[in-house]
């Protein structure tokens, strides 16, 4: 709930609080300039996907999911299947657009 602006701010506060729980989590976010801090993209892991990748099924399913409203931006999502046949998230990025950059 709340404004886009506001909702981008609270990534970064958001992350560090995860990191308490999971002290593995891996995460970055990309900002414009220090001055107006303008969301450009970010990306996190959880820690269990680093440690349990050996034993997952050789083939890794890529998505995207186009988000809508002001921020315009790309999810992208990376899974792939368990030795149990589920499914298993391996990392969430949030991109402006594909590029080779993001």
């Amino acid at each position: 709930r709340g404004s886009f602006e506001h909702v981008y701010q609270l990534l970064t506060s958001y992350f560090t609080e995860v990191k308490l729980v999971d002290p593995n989590l891996v995460f970055d976010i990309q900002t414009t300039s220090c001055k107006d801090k303008r969301f450009t993209w970010c990306f996190w892991c959880f820690g269990p996907p680093k440690k349990t990748y050996k034993p997952l099924r050789p083939v890794v399913v890529i998505n995207r999911t186009f988000l809508k409203g002001r921020y315009c931006g790309t999810l992208l999502t990376a899974i792939a299947i368990d030795p149990s046949s589920h499914i298993f998230l391996l990392v969430f990025p949030v991109i402006y657009s594909e590029t080779i950059e993001s």
